[in-house]
């Protein structure tokens, strides 16, 4: 069995597919399985899959499935001690895993970690750089004041129980990240290991009316399960909230840019 189990969920994405592949097989650390779940494409995703060997298990969805739902779909076929994420748009820096799993095996509190990021446009040059704060530990207050977690970047202890909110439309992974974050310490990689491609037609950008509302059902979650969480960090719980507060604001603000126009 691999050491580390990649989930890439593709839907018709043929166009970085293979660029994204590439990046997994070009990794100095070669104990790895991509569990590869097609949600039903139309296009050329399942050919790209299959031309490569046996590293990668293909599985295809019986109709097209909401993203949190295809998700977990492809959580039940990982089985590896680890587990990472890459979406088919994305690219891993060839040191990625090599870094991230030697940092899990020597400390074996971590139970998550994660990584700066280098974000691409669609032509694959660079336009940003996202490099972590927090540093190593206990980090969820941290990501309270300034959530900067990003998926592609996050290798997991697959020794709990991990599953995507099926009811979220845009941030299953905060919602599960934070959540692991609120109950482990946590190894942050300061340096890029990643390259995120930032689209014009991204679910960050179709899904603003669910930014606020999710974040929310997220805290509250969150804060309920564990209430001396909010007596810990009384400061870090209210910028929290009012970053939920500002995303409303955003959202309202294109309703009535939409009317104005």
């Amino acid at each position: 069995m691999a050491k580390v189990s990649i989930l890439m969920n593709g839907y018709n994405s043929e166009k970085y597919l293979k660029e994204a592949i590439d990046s997994i097989y070009n990794q100095t650390f070669k104990d790895w399985e991509i569990i590869f779940i097609d949600n039903c494409s139309t296009d050329t995703t399942k050919q790209i899959v299959l031309s490569y060997d046996k590293k990668i298990k293909y599985f295809k969805t019986h109709k097209n499935l909401p993203l949190g739902e295809a998700r977990n779909f492809g959580l039940k076929k990982c089985k590896g001690e680890y587990l990472a994420f890459l979406d088919t748009d994305d690219i891993w820096l060839k040191d990625k895993l090599d870094r991230q799993i030697s940092m899990l095996d020597s400390e074996q509190d971590l139970q998550m970690c994660y990584s700066g990021a280098i974000w691409i446009d669609e032509n694959g040059e660079e336009i940003n750089r996202d490099l972590p704060k927090a540093k190593s530990g206990y980090v969820f207050p941290y990501q309270l004041r300034r959530y900067e977690v990003n998926m592609q970047s996050v290798v997991i202890r697959n020794n709990i129980p991990i599953e995507f909110n099926t009811k979220m439309e845009f941030s299953p992974d905060y919602d599960l990240f934070m959540k692991i974050m609120s109950r482990y310490r946590v190894g942050v990689e300061r340096e890029p290991l990643i390259k995120y491609r930032k689209l014009s037609n991204s679910l960050t950008t179709k899904k603003i009316d669910r930014w606020g509302v999710e974040m929310r059902e997220s805290l509250d979650n969150i804060f309920r399960e564990n209430p001396e969480l909010k007596r810990k960090y009384p400061i870090e719980y209210f910028r929290a909230y009012m970053k939920v507060a500002y995303y409303y604001a955003r959202y309202y603000f294109t309703i009535i840019k939409s009317y104005a126009s």
